[in-house]
């Protein structure tokens, strides 16, 4: 029957019939209890076979979707049969793709369209038997890999066990394993329990190690621990920003870097009294602790010091008793326990000829220099440099070195150098300070015209000489310099401290910079600028030349960069 054109279903194809099928099941029962009545009957029959037919639209739209997908499944488990065959086939198999492919068959297997339960189980099981010849080959290699796995397992295994790490070894085994993961796939829960297992041991090893590491790092000697309380010394004393306090922990770290706090830390026992105050009676003036006296350095003259000298420099003879010791010497046992900053050697500055302690620094040959070769054909250079040089070991010359400190460990060591570096940046830093309130404080002495409020030479740091503070002095309380003059100084300020000029000011720089080079003789703005500054602080105070002078004085107060 076909379905009347005016009616619409309410309702899908499924459970229109289930309606239909129970609508009739109940016009049954309800006819049982009562006389029929064939009118009504006829017309109910009528209404559900006209709903029926839009049943039998839906059956005919299900049985071609079951047929197509059928085909569809059909054809899919022959493509798989024949992708098998040209696998069994391929000279080389790349793993990952075949079960890629594998896995794009199985989706598209379960996408697959509706087919009844009969066709459904004839066709999987086809299915099942295609896909396990299309999968064998992969299976046997992932049993192998895992195999493969099991055996490198092992050897992390006696790896981790080994009492020392392996680490060239070890690298070498995960560099296996990786090449393993690579080459064959494995399943997520197969591959992760694998991996756990054979990651375990070797991150066992690695724990252990660290944990002998830190157990040797703990168990500090004595020196390292001393070492490392006085970098905590020092970077509190850093954090606080007293420089004075800062100058002290540096020389304190110094000397227990040295090895000096070891032998002074150890308390001394009364039998020792006298050996111990013994060096602080015998030691000069100079040096209040008792620590040995260190001998003059060779004078620059050249002259040779004797054996004497040296020993009466040092205070003492070969032959003079020992003291005994007396309450003045017993009360001044504590400050030799003040740990002292070892002596720095003496640097070596290159010179021309023999540079040895104690050798001529003027020869015969120094007045024939520049006059080619006099008497070239009697002199040979083995003669001259037997004759000059009766040693040529003139390095062994120069005094032996100053003694280093016990060796440190690695953590002690990195403590004392950042202790040291941030100790040094804060010394910077508050001497930089320092130099910009002194210069705020002459600028506004410059201001005022008070002299007395000028600060003292040693705010300015070491390159501010009295001579230079004096002399500014004068200039405020004078009566003034001619502009050009003033001009010129701070353009001679800036060229030596620099700085930028303004704009205004660049060709007359330029000019002068032009008139420097033909005043050779002439001192450079660099050697005169303590002077440039006087006459601009002689002159009319004004905000503009007061920002320029700032900036160059700023520089200039700082010395010269050091290496």
């Amino acid at each position: 029957a076909e379905a009347p054109v005016d009616l619409v279903p309410a309702m899908g194809g499924r459970k229109l019939q289930e309606e239909i099928r129970k609508l009739r099941d109940e016009w049954k029962t309800a006819d049982r209890g009562g006389a029929p009545n064939q009118a009504l009957w006829r017309r109910f029959d009528r209404a559900c076979n006209a709903a029926y037919a839009f049943v039998e639209t839906w059956l005919e739209k299900v049985r071609a979707e079951a047929a197509q997908a059928k085909a569809e499944r059909v054809a899919l488990i022959e493509e798989l049969k024949v992708w098998t065959a040209a696998q069994q086939g391929a000279s080389t198999t790349d793993w990952k793709d075949v079960n890629r492919a594998l896995r794009g068959f199985v989706d598209r297997w379960r996408n697959g369209g509706h087919v009844g339960e009969k066709v459904y189980a004839e066709l999987h099981t086809q299915w099942k038997a295609a896909l396990d010849a299309a999968a064998a080959p992969l299976e046997a290699a992932q049993k192998e890999n895992r195999e493969r796995r099991e055996a490198l397992i092992v050897e992390a295994q006696a790896l981790g066990a080994a009492p020392g790490l392996q680490v060239a070894a070890i690298k070498a085994l995960q560099q296996r394993w990786a090449e393993e993961a690579r080459a064959v796939p494995l399943a997520r829960k197969h591959e992760q329990k694998l991996w756990d297992a054979f990651r375990k041991p070797l991150d066992d090893a690695f724990k252990r190690r660290d944990a002998e590491r830190e157990q040797a790092r703990s168990a500090l000697n004595a020196h390292d621990q001393a070492v490392l309380d006085a970098s905590k010394a020092l970077e509190a004393a850093t954090a606080s920003g007293d420089a004075a306090r800062i100058r002290t922990a540096m020389n304190q770290l110094e000397a227990v870097t040295q090895g000096q706090a070891a032998a002074t830390a150890a308390p001394v026992p009364a039998s020792d009294t006298l050996s111990a105050t013994a060096p602080v009676a015998l030691a000069p003036s100079g040096t209040a602790d008792g620590s040995a006296a260190v001998p003059p350095a060779a004078p620059a003259s050249g002259e040779n010091v004797s054996a004497e000298s040296a020993a009466s420099a040092a205070g003492t003879t070969a032959g003079e008793p020992l003291v005994a010791a007396t309450p003045a010497a017993t009360d001044a046992a504590p400050a030799a326990a003040t740990p002292v900053v070892p002596k720095k050697a003496r640097p070596v500055v290159a010179m021309r000829g023999d540079d040895r302690p104690g050798a001529r620094k003027s020869s015969p040959e120094a007045a024939d220099r520049g006059r080619g070769f006099p008497d070239r054909r009697d002199r040979r250079f083995g003669d001259r440099r037997d004759r000059e040089r009766p040693d040529r070991r003139r390095f062994d010359d120069r005094g032996p070195r100053p003694e280093r400190g016990p060796r440190l460990g690695d953590e002690a060591f990195r403590a004392q150098r950042d202790a040291a570096s941030h100790a040094q940046a804060a010394l910077r830093e508050l001497a930089a300070q320092a130099h910009g309130e002194a210069l705020v404080r002459l600028l506004g002495a410059w201001q005022e015209r008070q002299s007395e409020q000028v600060p003292d030479v040693h705010a300015f740091g070491r390159a501010v000489t009295p001579a230079m503070r004096s002399e500014w002095t004068h200039a405020l309380s004078g009566t003034g310099s001619e502009p050009g003059q003033t001009a010129t100084a701070l353009l001679r300020l800036e060229v030596a401290a620099d700085v930028p000029t303004p704009a205004d000011q660049v060709n007359a720089r330029r000019a002068l910079k032009l008139q420097l080079l033909t005043q050779r003789n002439d001192p450079s703005p660099a050697e005169t600028w303590g002077h440039d500054a006087a006459v601009v602080l002689a002159s009319a105070y004004d905000q503009g030349r007061s920002e320029r002078l700032r900036a160059a004085l700023k520089v200039l107060v700082r010395g010269p960069a050091r290496a």
